[in-house]
């Protein structure tokens, strides 16, 4: 069989929920979620009513594994996870939504796909602007997602080496051009009961970030970005 652009196979999801005082502001709170999707021969394969081969599971004369990224990936179960964000938002926010998939041949064309929620929470007329909280809801979105999903990698104890890249990583993705090296350890603190870490990272004199790495206990790859007033920053407590 030749070659074909037409694939539909999506092995991985990367869910981004950006939260700014208008659509097309710089945001204060990014979200950031990834995972592996359930594949005839990847996670989620399993015997008879496990997603493997029998009725209603791959193999000959049967369908692909169930699951959103099996055959063809559709976006709406993972949009239906989003949508309380909207609620949470406020009575009428303004929002933006894009999905969008790649493939690569050198990949072997097991596609990622994206989907990024902008959210601008809307106050009551005549309020103060404020920077809305939406946390704990994208947390329960988030866990909702990885409900359908699998973790990218073995789940472990995530150490203070793994959890600092992870946090470079998601700042580096919202400044392009940033080199993550360059970003300063300022504080830390470990949540040991939910496994996660909180760091702040900082290009002094530029731009400082809180960030929480392990947002959904046992995803690794859920990680909340908040932009910090630049202010003071105290000396960096090492890498």
């Amino acid at each position: 069989m030749g070659a074909t652009l037409r694939e539909e196979l999506v092995a991985e999801l990367e869910v981004t929920v950006s939260v700014a005082s208008e659509l097309d502001r710089e945001p204060h709170d990014v979200y950031l979620l990834e995972v592996a999707l359930p594949t005839e021969d990847g996670p989620g394969a399993g015997g008879p009513g496990e997603g493997g081969p029998g009725e209603g599971g791959p193999g000959p004369g049967g369908p692909h594994a169930d699951g959103p990224g099996a055959a063809g990936f559709d976006e709406a179960p993972f949009l239906e996870d989003l949508e309380p964000l909207l609620a949470a938002a406020g009575p009428s926010p303004q929002w933006a939504v894009d999905v969008s998939r790649t493939h690569r041949s050198d990949e072997g064309a097991r596609g990622r796909a994206r989907v990024l929620l902008v959210l601008a929470p809307q106050s009551d007329p005549g309020a103060l602007p404020a920077q809305l909280d939406l946390t704990a809801a994208v947390h329960d979105a988030f866990a909702r997602v990885a409900a359908r999903s699998t973790p990218l990698t073995t789940p472990v104890a995530l150490s203070h080496e793994a959890a600092l890249a992870e946090a470079r990583a998601a700042v580096a993705r919202l400044l392009p051009g940033l080199d993550s090296r360059d970003l300063g350890l300022t504080d830390e603190e470990h949540h040991a009961v939910e496994g996660s870490w909180s760091l702040g990272l900082a290009l002094p004199g530029v731009a400082r970030f809180r960030v929480r790495v392990g947002l959904v206990a046992g995803v690794p790859h859920s990680v909340h970005v908040r932009r910090m007033p630049v202010g003071e920053v105290v000396d960096s407590v090492g890498t």
